[in-house]
């Protein structure tokens, strides 16, 4: 952290309430792993302690299991800890989950993360899962200049045990040159401040297209697209601004329009699934969490891996500087 960034968020240490203190102080004396993660967890119940069967609030706590709290709810007679409900439940060896969060963080191979955490390659990939199932996108809106631009990955049935075609190794390549069904669209969207917005599209048309954008995109949005077809009819259903860049005729910028920013996204994109050797395609969703969780803001704390694992912590693509 810069000494910018640094007094920045120095200054707004006054704004904290007496449990936030409490839990900054902790986490800066630098607790021990498994004290860490649980206190972390631990944060998830808050003062109201709603129930997650029944959301009343007011559970009152009823001893340990398993290193949490364990909670008691007058409401509907359940009990339940602060994993409950969520895809980490009964998941072991939490004190190896702050070493798991620093290599989601290092966007490390399955055999790499087993090997820093001590456990099986196959409890590695069932971590890396379910932490990323966990992970939630915040509201992100789209302003200003927004670029939209489709990228396409292999489609992969990787992990099927019945093939109609012979297996491809380490990823391989398609069949046949340009675009076809054997790859996968994935629209990547980002405005001028950094505020990124992915999805894996069903195909490249104007609805699908359409329904990723309308969420997220702001009425005053100007959208600046290559020559796609889909783009023009998306944008008038969208009532937006749209400018066309004709990219197979060599114009990559007019004025301050080009598309160099989703571009690289793509390739930061890439080189992240590269390394991976091939995913299956119906975990692709998954992997785009871990792209904005990790890879996009440059390696976070292994401590904002978990805060957004347990749901604490929205990936807001919006904080990230605007890198090309």
């Amino acid at each position: 952290m810069d000494r910018q960034d640094y007094m920045a968020w120095l200054s707004q240490i006054d704004e904290l309430s007496a449990e936030q203190r409490v839990e900054a102080g902790r986490a800066l004396a630098g607790q021990p792993s498994l004290e860490a993660v649980v206190g972390l967890l631990e944060e998830r119940i808050g003062a109201e302690r709603r129930c997650p069967h029944c959301t009343a609030e007011g559970a009152v706590i009823r001893g340990q299991s398993n290193g949490l709290r364990r909670y008691f709810c007058r409401g509907c007679g359940k009990t339940f800890n602060c994993l409950t409900g969520t895809p980490l439940a009964r998941l072991r060896y939490k004190e190896r989950w702050t070493a798991f969060g620093a290599s989601m963080s290092e966007g490390e191979t399955v055999a790499a993360a087993a090997q820093r955490c001590g456990v099986a390659g196959s409890t590695a990939f069932r971590w890396r899962h379910r932490f990323l199932r966990a992970v939630s996108s915040g509201v992100v809106k789209l302003r200003g200049i927004v670029e939209a631009d489709e990228t396409f990955v292999l489609a992969s049935r990787k992990g099927e045990r019945h093939l109609d075609r012979k297996p491809r190794k380490r990823g391989g390549k398609a069949s046949k040159r340009g675009l076809s069904d054997e790859r996968v669209p994935v629209l990547v969207a980002a405005d001028r401040s950094g505020s990124t917005v992915s999805a894996v599209l069903p195909s490249v048309c104007a609805a699908a297209i359409e329904a990723v954008l309308r969420p997220v995109l702001g009425k005053d949005a100007l959208l600046v697209t290559d020559g796609c077809t889909s783009y023009p009819p998306c944008a008038a259903a969208l009532g937006v601004s749209h400018e066309v860049l004709n990219q197979t005729a060599g114009e990559r910028m007019r004025g301050d329009l080009h598309i160099q920013t989703v571009n690289s996204r793509h390739e930061r994109l890439k080189d992240f699934l590269r390394r991976h050797r091939g995913i299956a395609t119906k975990y692709l969703d998954s992997y785009l969490r871990w792209y904005h969780l990790a890879i996009l803001p440059r390696a976070p704390s292994p401590r904002a891996v978990l805060a957004a694992a347990a749901g604490m912590l929205n990936v807001r693509p919006a904080c990230i500087a605007n890198a090309n």
